[in-house]
C-alpha cells in the first residue's frame, strides 16, 4: 500500500515482492491485506494410523521401515517417506516441551506471518509460547522462522552484502537468485 501511494505500479510492486500482479491488484482494490480463508486440512490415509505409530514410538520403536511395514499390514498404501516425515516430527517433539499443536489451527496466515517477522524481544509471554509451538510442531517451520529472522536482521541493519550468503544457506537455487535480482533491481 505504501509503495502504491508513492506511485509504484502494481506490476513493479509484484516484481519487487515476488508476487503475482493479480494478487497485488486484489490487495490494492481491497485497501489492505485480505485475510486468507481458512483451509481445511486434507486428511490422508496416514492420519488414521498416526495414533498407532505414536503408540509404537512411545513403546520404543524408532525404526521407520519397521513402523511402515506394521501399518502396511493394516492396510496403509502410502509411501515410507510419509512415515519418515512423521517420525522426524516425533523426534523434534521428544524435547517434551509444553505445547498444544491444536492451537496452531486457530491462527490466520497474517497472524502467523506477523509472529514470524517480529523481533522475538518484542513478543509478550503468550506470543513467545505460540512461536515456540510453531517451531516445535515442524522442523520446516523452525527453519523458516530462522531464515525470516536472519533476513529481518539483515534488513534492519542494512546488511545487503549478506544477501548472497543468506540465499545459499537458505537452500535457494537459481530461482532465488533471479527473484533477488528482480527485488533489488540489478545483479551485484
Amino acid at each position: 500500500m505504501e509503495r502504491h501511494s508513492q506511485g509504484v505500479s502494481a506490476k513493479e510492486i509484484a516484481c519487487q515482492l515476488g508476487m503475482s500482479q493479480r494478487t497485488v491488484q486484489t490487495w490494492l482494490a481491497a485497501g489492505t491485506f485480505p485475510e486468507a480463508k481458512k483451509r481445511r486440512k486434507k486428511r490422508s490415509d496416514f492420519d488414521v494410523l498416526a495414533p498407532y505409530v505414536l503408540k509404537r514410538w512411545r513403546e520404543g520403536e524408532r525404526n521407520g521401515l519397521t513402523l511402515w511395514r506394521e501399518i502396511h499390514t493394516q492396510g496403509y498404501t502410502g509411501s515410507e517417506r510419509t512415515v519418515y516425515r512423521h517420525i522426524e516430527t516425533l523426534k523434534q517433539a521428544s524435547v517434551q516441551a509444553t505445547f498444544n499443536p491444536d492451537r496452531l489451527h486457530t491462527f490466520t496466515a497474517s497472524t502467523t506471518v506477523w509472529l514470524f517477522v517480529r523481533d522475538k524481544k518484542s513478543l509478550d509471554e503468550i506470543e513467545q509460547e505460540d512461536l515456540a509451538t510453531f517451531c516445535q510442531a515442524s522442523p520446516t517451520l523452525k527453519r523458516t522462522y530462522d531464515l525470516v529472522q536472519d533476513f529481518m536482521q539483515m534488513a534492519r541493519k542494512r546488511e545487503g552484502y549478506r544477501l548472497d550468503d543468506w540465499f545459499r544457506t537458505g537452500g535457494k537455487q537459481r530461482s532465488g537468485r533471479a527473484s533477488a535480482i528482480c527485488k533489488w533491481g540489478k545483479e551485484r
